[in-house]
């Protein structure tokens, strides 16, 4: 029982680090309105409110000061000026600081299988002789990987909780950086081949997908 409580606040102090971290990459830079167009901030708007409605229909209030509407609306105009977005979620947990670091988690983990999916994809047209179980182990070590690379980068920009039954639920809606991104993937999946033993027959592959513009494909 000691060793799964030490493990539980190892990982609980890596989150916290992560969150850290992740206060830095230029996707957290302030917006400036003459990169705005019209378009985009009426776009952002709309979704703003919508979210606004959902959140609020479902007991949802947000942690950050100001108001939510406004902190969605430049959520969403982060999202629209090339930043990716993932939400994390968090449900019954027994403390507020706990339910954001697990919400924080569950978005890396979010990213993860949404990327893995793309890269099995990508696999399957361009390494057709790799075994089924070679494709599966590979999947599973760059899921895993890129969690891990990913933590660093997702920056929680809208955080919102509600309280039921005396537990806590948390949706975070994080932001990363695309080339940050990108090369969390590259990275990722360098060691993924590194693992599996198939770097050498496969590591071309990377530079190959980078040029044909894959990495950067999979944000849209």
């Amino acid at each position: 029982m000691r060793n799964k409580d030490t493990n539980d606040m190892k990982r609980i102090i890596t989150l916290a680090v992560a969150v850290l971290v992740a206060l830095a990459p230029a996707c957290a830079q302030p917006l400036s309105a003459e990169n705005i167009s019209k378009k985009d901030a009426k776009a952002a708007r709309r979704e703003a409110r919508a979210a606004e409605r959902q959140l609020r229909r479902d007991g949802y209030r947000t942690v950050e000061l100001g108001s939510l509407s406004s902190r969605l609306e430049g959520y969403f105009l982060k999202t629209s000026s090339g930043c990716r977005q993932v939400v994390g979620t968090a449900d019954g947990c027994i403390s507020l600081n706990l339910a954001k670091l697990t919400a924080l988690a569950n978005a890396s983990n979010e990213y993860a299988i949404l990327e893995g999916g793309d890269v099995r994809g990508r696999i399957a047209s361009s390494a057709s002789n790799l075994s089924g179980a070679q494709m599966d182990n590979l999947v599973a070590s760059f899921e895993r990987l890129v969690e891990k690379e990913i933590r660093g980068e997702l920056i929680p920009w809208v955080t919102c909780y509600r309280m039921m039954d005396g537990v806590y639920d948390v949706r975070t809606y994080c932001i990363v950086d695309v080339d940050s991104a990108m090369k969390a993937r590259r990275r990722a999946m360098e060691l993924a081949l590194e693992e599996q033993a198939l770097a050498e027959k496969y590591g071309t592959l990377v530079s190959d997908w980078i040029d044909e513009g894959f990495w950067k494909a999979s944000e849209r």
